[in-house]
């Protein structure tokens, strides 16, 4: 049988494939395999929208809009090194968060977050060329952020997922009661939804699917045509704050009780049974949560000893129990403690690895 030369598929086909490409790393990767598919596949016409144009509104009553500004996506890796084969202990993985704003600039945010254990004297050197071809690469999440604006006078987004080849946008306001917005990109207004609060509450992707839940653990999932559909109802003596999550193909509720004692309950999500199922281990699984942000990863994917925890990457919860954020929650021991604590975790958060350093 004749070797066939991939380089020469036909235009149309590449194009097609690589439109059903969802992450950017693997985007960038099919296009570095030859100029070829580097040209039939254009970054430009691609569904993968690094930036969307952000209508301002200056209240919920007055749907004007003044004017716009761009919400640019990061990005969220783990970044390993395979260590040689006889070589058995495991290579610290990177944790980073990459964004690329309205004007096309490429920023990397290393540590992922601040730290505040983290001494301010620690300084390193980054390379100036990282090869990501020549690394494992695993995309943990997308969260969206406004480009610098520092005005009072118009409500911006508090948190903003987005789905769909015409990105479709669902966001909680800031600056007045927590309101989820609808808005699709063009010039087209604001579709307000009143059908659910998301006081104290959170809005996730599942699925390709926007899903909402409110403080009570009441869930809806919002379609591309805007309807409201109601897919769980409230939880039972739930708690005073609401997260969600995607976890190895499942939606997790995370239930924070923040009153007399902190404590943590985790919920799974039975699409049939349109209900929360109480959910007491999380096996090998580690849980993120941040400001506008929040994604799961494998206990072995992150070379930890073990998972079951929830990680709380910045100031995103604060109080008496959490002061100043960086918490991690061990649902096995019913306590939160400081990152700072726990090497493994922490070095997730920590400056680059040796191997990163020396390439």
């Amino acid at each position: 049988m004749a070797e066939v030369d991939w380089s020469d598929l036909p235009k149309e086909l590449l194009n097609m494939i690589s439109q059903r490409i969802d992450i950017e790393i693997d985007l960038i990767r099919f296009r570095s395999v030859c100029s070829n598919w580097r040209r039939s596949s254009s970054v430009s016409d691609h569904h993968l929208s690094l930036t969307i144009n952000f209508p301002l509104l200056k209240s919920l009553s007055d749907s004007t809009i003044t004017s716009f500004c761009c919400l640019s996506k990061r990005s969220i890796f783990l970044i390993k090194q395979q260590p040689p084969p006889q070589q058995q202990t495991l290579i610290r993985p990177w944790l980073v968060r990459i964004t690329q704003n309205s004007s096309g600039k490429t920023k990397l945010n290393c540590p992922l977050t601040h730290i505040s254990h983290l001494s301010s004297s620690t300084s390193f050197h980054l390379p100036r060329l990282i090869d990501f071809n020549k690394l494992s690469v695993l995309h943990l999440g997308t969260d969206f952020i406004t480009d610098e604006f520092t005005s009072n006078s118009v409500l911006l987004p508090q948190k903003v997922i987005s789905i769909g080849k015409h990105s479709l946008v669902l966001g909680i306001l800031k600056n007045c009661t927590p309101q989820l917005m609808l808005f699709r990109c063009g010039n087209e207004p604001w579709e307000w939804i009143y059908d659910i609060s998301t006081t104290s509450g959170d809005i996730c992707v599942f699925k390709g699917q926007c899903y909402a839940v409110d403080k009570f653990g009441r869930t809806v999932m919002i379609g591309p045509d805007s309807t409201v559909q109601l897919v769980a109802e409230h939880v039972v003596h739930g708690g005073d704050r609401k997260l969600l999550v995607e976890s190895d193909g499942e939606l997790l509720l995370v239930d924070i009780y923040e009153s007399l004692h902190f404590n943590i309950k985790v919920f799974r999500f039975h699409e049939k049974e349109k209900k929360w199922v109480n959910l007491m281990n999380l096996g090998d699984r580690v849980l993120f949560f941040g400001k506008g942000t929040s994604f799961s990863a494998s206990a072995s994917d992150l070379c930890v000893s073990k998972g079951n925890c929830i990680i709380f990457i910045d100031d995103a919860i604060t109080n008496y129990w959490m002061q100043g954020g960086n918490g991690v929650y061990h649902l096995d021991q019913g306590r939160v403690s400081s990152v700072s604590h726990y090497h493994e975790y922490f070095n997730l958060f920590s400056p680059p690895p040796d191997w990163i350093l020396k390439s």
